[in-house]
């Protein structure tokens, strides 16, 4: 895990530090509503009745902006974005 991602989380309380890349497989797929990626670098086929986004997240690196200001940036970009994903299932 990239240090500085896991140290953004833990500003607020949310510990990583035991967590791992894991593989997207068929059956993780077949077991989700949605499924969002971040950035368009991550190639992933849709599959199975899975609704398939694609997040293009800020990148502050372009700015200049650089280091733990940098992962705060993009930690509450991402916030925000689920914070709405959550709110939109919620309504279905």
């Amino acid at each position: 895990m990239n240090p500085e991602s896991v140290e953004s989380l833990a500003e607020l309380g949310i510990d990583i530090t035991a967590e791992h890349p894991k593989p997207v497989t068929d059956a993780v797929l077949d077991a989700v509503d949605v499924v969002v990626i971040l950035g368009t670098e991550a190639k992933l086929e849709p599959h199975g009745t899975a609704r398939f986004e694609i997040w293009e997240t800020d990148e502050p690196s372009t700015r200049g902006i650089e280091g733990m200001e940098r992962m705060r940036l993009v930690r509450d970009d991402i916030k925000a974005r689920v914070q709405k994903l959550y709110a939109e299932l919620l309504e279905n």
